[in-house]
């Protein structure tokens, strides 16, 4: 669950896909307060940690929001860690 208060300390790219579980309203003001590059997606029809444990994924809806929100952060991780440093993932693989 977001605090909207702790996005103000983030400068770093961040990526966050919230679900329905989440306040709307502090998704918005946590997106709000972030400097840094970022990715923000709410998938209003998932429970919270559906791309864990706890996603059906036998479910045709919670399987293709699986798959979209993994697609996000591939090329969000791409974008921001391989691009800007790929150095760093040499020294973390």
């Amino acid at each position: 669950m977001l605090d909207p208060a702790d996005a103000t300390d983030i400068s770093i790219p961040l990526g966050v896909l919230a679900s329905k579980d989440e306040v709307a309203e502090d998704v918005k003001k946590f997106e709000q307060s972030l400097e840094g590059p970022q990715i923000v997606k709410t998938f209003g029809n998932q429970i919270h940690e559906f791309m864990a444990a706890r996603g059906n994924l036998e479910d045709k809806v919670v399987l293709e929001d699986y798959q979209q929100g993994y697609q996000t952060l591939l090329e969000f991780l791409a974008q921001y860690l391989w691009m800007e440093s790929p150095r760093l993932l040499t020294v973390l693989f």
